[in-house]
Formats: structure tokens, sequence, C-alpha cells
């Protein structure tokens, strides 16, 4: 299988049938459709730096064409993932409710702790990714990863951490059920398909159901990204607060 014929086969049927079920109305379409530019633009230069150190890559035949570093089907992934993780989290049944619910009502009690502690334990988690980045070798890959996303969370979190707390529901759901189908996916990807693979010299060597510890957080750390963002974006206080 081909990196194209992965989206055609295990990311665009999924997408789609999550966008006929959700329907998605006006106000929540804009961010919805914003999310997958801010990750393209903001995980490129974070890719190709990844692939020019060798921490991944891609076999010869599996891809199309290179644009820089990285194949064009790669930055097509930047936009369909955030576009399968907000579908999901589009559902009425896993947050129309419960969005409706608690419009407008005030976060849940004692909001500074959250965004305190949150914004606090992401600022730890950066820091720790450069040291791992400055430390290189096995440990380039799980500090990239910390340090290139934990800074977003950070701000997210200072920024409207009780926010995200009081919507848990589908803060916990909607991440956990696309990043347990990519880590599905990644795994049929790497070992049955081959069509990417990862460098046994940049990872810690830890495996989890196949995969490795770094490629499970790069999907668990891309798809917090989405959904913290959709969530503060559609919430009436978030606003609030940036006006």
């Amino acid at each position: 299988m081909t990196y194209l014929g992965f989206h055609l086969i295990l990311l665009l049927p999924p997408l789609a049938l999550l966008l006929l079920w959700a329907r998605p109305k006006a106000p929540r379409l804009w961010a919805y459709l914003l999310m997958p530019l801010i990750a393209l633009l903001y995980t490129t230069p974070w890719d190709n730096y990844l692939v020019w150190k060798g921490v991944w890559g891609y076999p010869e035949g599996r891809v199309l064409l290179r644009i820089g570093y990285v194949p064009l089907e790669e930055y097509l992934f930047f936009l369909l993932q955030p576009l399968l993780t907000g579908a999901l989290l589009l559902q009425p049944l896993l947050t129309g409710a419960l969005l409706l619910r608690l419009a407008g009502e005030p976060p849940s009690p004692g909001p500074g702790l959250a965004r305190v502690v949150g914004g606090g334990l992401w600022l730890l988690l950066a820091a720790l990714g450069v040291l791992l980045v400055a430390l290189e070798g096995r440990y380039l890959y799980l500090g990239l990863i910390l340090a290139y996303f934990a800074p977003v969370f950070v701000l997210q979190w200072a920024f409207g951490g009780d926010l995200l707390w009081a919507w848990r529901k589908p803060f916990f759901l909607g991440t956990a059920l696309p990043t347990l189908y990519l880590w599905l996916a990644d795994f049929w990807a790497i070992t049955l398909e081959e069509i990417w693979w990862i460098s046994e010299a940049h990872t810690l060597g830890v495996k989890a159901w196949g995969l490795p510890l770094e490629e499970m957080a790069f999907f668990l750390f891309t798809n917090l990204a989405v959904v913290q963002g959709l969530l503060l974006a559609w919430h009436p206080e978030a606003l609030r607060r940036l006006r």
C-alpha cells in the first residue's frame, strides 16, 4: 500500500461518515475548518526537521513526491487528522447536548486551580523536552514532541484550563477515541504495509502494542492540540476572555 492509499482507505471513509452523521452547523464550523490550516502551518517545520534528522522516513515507491523533506501525503495528513478528530468531536451524542447545556454557564468551581496546575505541568514537560532534544540520540524523537507541542498546551491550559475541565467528557472521549484509532492505523502502516519507518536510533526502544512510545505520544499530543483548541474556540466564556 502507498501513503495515498492509507488516506483513501483509513482516513477519508471514516471522515466522510462522521461528517454525514454530524452535519456541523455554522457556529462551530469556522473553528473546525480553521484548525487543519493551523495544524499544517505549525507542524510543517517540525516534521521537515524530523525527516531531515532521520527520525522517520518513507521507503521509495510509497509516496508520490516530496516538498522539502516531507512527502505530499504527509502534508495531506496534517489536514486530514484535525478534520477527522474534529468531526468526531462534532457528533451530537458526544458533545452536542453537553455543549448546549453548558453554554453561558459559569465554569467549574475553582477555575484558577485548573489553569495554574494544568499550565504548570505542561511547562515542566516543555522544559523536559528541551533537555531531551539537547541530549539527542535515543531521546530526540520524544524530546521534539514535548518541546514543540507542550508550549501550546501551556497556553491553552493557562488560558482556559477550567473550561476544558468543565467539558471533560468531550475532552477525554474526543481525545481518546481518535487516538486509539490512529494507533491502530499507525501499527498497520508501519508493521504490515511498511509505508513509513521509525528510526530505532532516535527512540527509547519502549513499545506497546507494537508501536514505539514516541509514536503513541505523537498521535496523543496532536489530538490533544485539536480537541483543546476546538473546545476553547466553542466555549462562550473563552470568547468573552478574548474580548
